[in-house]
């Protein structure tokens, strides 16, 4: 098997035979999807719930920033760190069953962590080691899920399903806190533990329904497993350097989720700087309603076959609206509103893209090699949050808020136009992420020169 450069955009899947709507059966593939999404959203919300109450339980417990950081990064990083070598499971078994495994080790995982608890014998490192493995096995679901969705679904609805499942998941995120913070009050950690439990059982129940009809056609192609697991996971690596365009736009979204990460995580200290955790839960919920109206916007309207456009317009608002915040401090009065108008939008914007994203790479590469390629794909995008985690922080502590305080370096003459105090450096931080996007979209529309992405397709030797 080799790799040619045998170049096409988005409209030239239909002519090499991989594109999913050449399923007869969309309607039945339609309903396998949403089963699978519901399955997905289930588990993910026993997910969410637990890793948010075990992070605020550790904070009790020991007091410790630093614990309650470790927690974050063990439930993050080894689902991307281990992408690249999931890729390679999900192009040679069944994505199906791996789905089920995926949920169901992810459930024995919460299950050890309940047992723990009740016997009054759960460590620190124990929790680390169990969200740690969880994260995998949770990293084995959502990979799944992602190549599933282009091998049951046609072309022409892949946006709207990305919009639909973007929706849950922003629903999802709205509720958790507080839904997470009742368990805690009225069951306790046990009861969490256990609703999780419960969300991994039902998922998998509700996978195993359609299993056969995944079988059937999951995308998978049976030469693949003939190939060492050596060379395929390096496959992944070696397609992105053969197609040079489609690893620059790699780069390219590796570096806006990077000043994602970084708006992200300053989010919360921005808020809590200027007024209470009261407000930080308005402007949370509010965030939550933006991540579901860009939702809506793609379920609703799928937008041109070429997406890249829609991306470069989500970037271009998400670049614009990161620049306004350095003058949300100039009417004080109208500052929390008018950040939360700003993040309303903002995250809209940033669902629209994502999705649109997740389409291009679902459409451009073979349905037979995507889990290979979206596993080096995901594992390069999202390191990009973890980073941008480590490095905001002290960026904003030591250098741009002692710059944008009374007396400080840029008081004289920044701050003269943004004003200065708490939560102004953290402002004028953002601002430099709109204008990096901003730059950064500008240089990769003038690289890429409008021509459409490219794909290498398999061919046999």
């Amino acid at each position: 098997m080799s790799l040619t450069l045998d170049k096409f955009n988005e409209n030239d899947l239909h002519e090499n035979n991989i594109s999913p709507s050449s399923n007869p059966e969309s309607s039945k593939g339609i309903r396998t999807i949403m089963a699978l999404g519901v399955a997905t959203l289930i588990s993910f919300l026993g997910t969410m719930m637990t890793d948010f109450a075990l992070g605020q339980w550790v904070y009790n417990e020991t007091k410790s920033a630093t614990f309650y950081g470790l927690i974050g990064f063990a439930a993050l990083v080894p689902r991307f760190a281990l992408a690249p070598f999931i890729g390679v499971l999900l192009d040679r078994y069944s994505r199906g069953l791996l789905m089920i495994i995926g949920h169901a080790g992810a459930g024995v995982c919460s299950l050890i962590l309940l047992y723990l608890y009740l016997n009054e014998i759960i460590e620190i490192w124990m929790i680390l080691i169990l969200v740690g493995t969880s994260s995998f096995f949770n990293g084995i679901v959502m990979q799944s899920f992602t190549v599933l969705v282009p091998a049951i679904v046609d072309e022409d609805d892949l946006t709207r399903v990305q919009g639909f499942i973007g929706g849950g998941f922003g629903i999802i995120e709205v509720i958790v806190p507080a839904l997470a913070a009742a368990s805690i009050v009225f069951f306790g950690m046990s009861g969490v533990f256990l609703f999780d439990i419960v969300s991994f059982v039902t998922a998998i129940f509700l996978i195993a329904i359609v299993l056969g009809r995944l079988n059937q056609s999951d995308g998978r192609s049976i030469d693949e497993e003939k190939d060492s697991a050596i060379n395929q996971l390096l496959f992944g690596f070696r397609y992105l350097s053969k197609n040079k365009r489609l690893f620059s736009y790699l780069m390219f979204m590796t570096s806006i989720y990077f000043c994602g990460g970084a708006i992200f995580a300053l989010y919360t200290p921005l808020i809590l700087s200027i007024s209470d955790v009261v407000a930080l839960g308005t402007v949370s919920t509010v965030v939550g309603v933006g991540s579901v109206v860009g939702s809506v916007v793609l379920a609703l309207w799928k937008g041109p076959s070429n997406k890249l456009p829609m991306i470069y317009s989500g970037l271009f608002s998400m670049a614009i609206l990161m620049i306004a915040t350095t003058g949300v401090f100039i009417a004080a009065e109208y500052t929390l509103i008018l950040l939360a108008a700003i993040f309303l939008l903002h995250a809209a914007s940033f669902v629209i893209v994502r999705g649109c994203d997740v389409v291009i790479w679902q459409t451009i590469v073979p349905k037979s090699i995507q889990g290979r390629v979206l596993g080096v794909q995901n594992a390069i995008l999202f390191s990009a949050t973890p980073i941008a985690f480590l490095v905001a922080g002290p960026l904003v502590d030591h250098v741009f808020e002692p710059a944008l305080s009374e007396g400080g370096a840029l008081a004289a003459s920044v701050g003269q136009v943004i004003g200065v105090g708490p939560g102004h450096g953290i402002v004028f931080f953002y601002g430099l992420c709109g204008i990096f996007i901003l730059l950064s979209l500008l240089v990769f529309i003038k690289n890429n020169g409008g021509r459409p992405l490219v794909s290498i397709p398999l061919q046999e030797d």
